[in-house]
């Protein structure tokens, strides 16, 4: 029997929308706070992720989120909007079984070959070399 020590539980979570993006994580979490304890703040990648804002309970969820709907919530100067958390989209299943090894095999020939035929090629040269330099 396992226990999760120091793991929050999943709760309930809300996208965040017109966030700007000179806002902070700390600002949008400290701002969701009137609502409710707040579990989990994520911004991710500007621009390509949507924030997410995580609370424990669904009333404390419903609350923030009525509030976001009625454009109660100003961040920064912006209005905020917002709705709940969509389930992240499923990997295509060719690139969630790619490992590294796959992309290196997909090159054709391993390293370790072409380590090998560069060696052969330095000492074909250095032969030549030796052979050209005593006869004159």
């Amino acid at each position: 029997f396992k226990r999760n020590l120091g793991m929050a539980p999943p709760g309930v979570a809300i996208e965040i929308h017109g966030m700007a993006e000179s806002s902070s994580r700390m600002n949008l979490k400290k701002l969701m706070e009137q609502f409710g304890d707040v579990i989990g703040c994520h911004i991710g990648n500007r621009g390509v992720d949507k924030p997410v804002v995580r609370f424990p309970t669904l009333e404390n969820a419903e609350a923030a989120l009525n509030a976001l709907k009625n454009q109660q919530v100003w961040l920064d100067g912006v209005v905020l909007s917002g709705d709940w958390q969509k389930s992240a989209p499923p990997p295509e299943p060719e690139q969630a079984m790619v490992t590294s090894r796959d992309l290196c095999q997909r090159r054709g020939r391993s390293r370790s070959r072409d380590r090998d035929r560069d060696r052969d090629r330095d000492r074909d040269r250095r032969r030549r070399h030796r052979s050209r330099s005593r006869r004159r």
